[in-house]
């Protein structure tokens, strides 16, 4: 499970803001359009719907699944895009990625790596300003290779009660990478450097800024110039204008508040978030679009065998009991008994919950997209959850 859980004191906090504030998170968006060729008599395709339709019974207010493999596209969804006006979701939609940014980001690094640019091991006050050095406990014993793998130490800046009380008291008015820096500047490490895993969202805001300085490129220009460019992946975004977002076909996004079942539409808080998520949320795109940067990763069009390896090597916190990360990617065990695992990424919003996976045992990707935060201990939580891990179970046991 992706660790940008936010605690669950937020339960408590949620409650004192006032629910007549509602209307200011709606947004309206247009229809979709999709250059996918769907193949309708996919054989993976009453299953994944009947999955789809059990969850979407118990609550879940819309998901999109896409799947593609030897048997082509399957791109299915289930509820609505927009509650308010019964709207399906269809195949072109947008989504924000969240946290699967991570593997764009790693990858990224990874290619910079393969040109000589930036050492894994290096410590990260080799690239860093010295006053961010100066600010990241451990900086001159941290590696960049721990801040790509999660066991840096370094504490999570979403889960610190400043970052969830600025979401909760100006959602729409989000901070910027430096004020973000600033919440993690003196805090102590929570373990030794590379002594154990801990999801971690700061990792990936120093590194944006460790990649950038190593390239004298920004982010933005290297995620263009590297990825979307080349992969033609004319439906990822990044860095948005607000009326560039309001121009493209995102659905609608649902938060249960007070943990009773009763989802408040919070589109434009999940919007602000997402588009200012940066190098560790910060990209949007169609179900697609994630998959063909999976399988371009995959099939060595983005790095080098080398670097692939390097990003398949897994690590395992001390009180975990398989794999849980390497660089930029999630390890996951779905499957059967004697499968190699899986992997891919997690990601949430407050108004929403992602994820990617890739089956070696059948070649197959899979992505998933539903309209629900998970941000709180309660229904939501559980539902969402368990809609996904019932996706990627059914998806990593399937055989042709």
């Amino acid at each position: 499970m992706n660790k940008s859980i936010f605690f669950i004191l937020l339960a408590t906090i949620l409650f004192f803001i006032s629910a007549c504030q509602k209307d200011v998170y709606q947004c309206d968006h247009p229809a979709a359009t999709d250059d996918v060729v769907i193949n309708r008599n996919h054989p993976m395709k009453d299953s994944l719907e009947a999955i789809i339709d059990k969850f979407v019974d118990l609550g879940i207010p819309g998901v999109q699944v896409a799947v593609k493999n030897a048997d082509g596209w399957y791109i299915t969804g289930g509820g609505y895009a927009k509650i308010e006006d019964k709207s399906p979701l269809t195949s072109g939609m947008k989504s924000w990625y969240f946290s699967l940014t991570k593997t764009y980001t790693a990858a990224l690094a990874m290619q910079l790596w393969e040109e000589g640019q930036l050492q894994l091991d290096a410590p990260i006050n080799t690239y860093l300003a010295p006053g961010v050095a100066s600010g990241i406990t451990g900086s001159n014993t941290i590696t960049v290779r721990m801040l790509l793998n999660h066991s840096s130490g370094i504490v999570n800046f979403t889960e610190l009660p400043a970052f969830q009380l600025g979401q909760l008291n100006n959602p729409l008015d989000q901070p910027t990478l430096e004020e973000k820096l600033e919440l993690v500047y003196g805090q102590p490490l929570m373990f030794t450097p590379g002594a154990d895993f801990s999801y971690s969202n700061t990792n990936y805001l120093l590194l944006q800024l460790i990649i950038e300085k190593a390239s004298g490129k920004t982010y933005e220009q290297l995620l263009k110039e590297k990825i979307i460019q080349p992969l033609k992946l004319q439906h990822t975004h990044y860095n948005l204008a607000d009326a560039d977002m309001a121009s493209m076909p995102f659905p609608n996004y649902y938060f249960d508040r007070f943990a009773n079942e009763q989802l408040e539409n919070i589109t434009q808080w999940n919007m602000a978030l997402g588009n200012t998520s940066l190098a560790y949320g910060g990209i949007a795109g169609t179900a697609a679009d994630a998959i063909r940067f999976y399988e371009a990763l995959n099939k060595g069009q983005v790095v080098g065998a080398a670097a692939l390896a390097e990003m398949r090597t897994w690590i395992q916190g001390q009180e975990s009991t398989q794999p849980d990360y390497g660089l930029g990617l999630e390890y996951y065990q779905y499957g059967l008994d004697g499968d190699t695992g899986q992997y891919g990424h997690e990601g949430d919003g407050i108004g929403c919950t992602t994820q990617m996976m890739y089956v070696s045992a059948n070649d197959t990707y899979l992505y998933i997209n539903i309209t629900a935060g998970r941000q709180l201990f309660g229904p939501y939580l559980f539902k969402t959850t368990d809609l996904k891990i019932a996706l990627c179970r059914y998806t990593a046991r399937w055989r042709p």
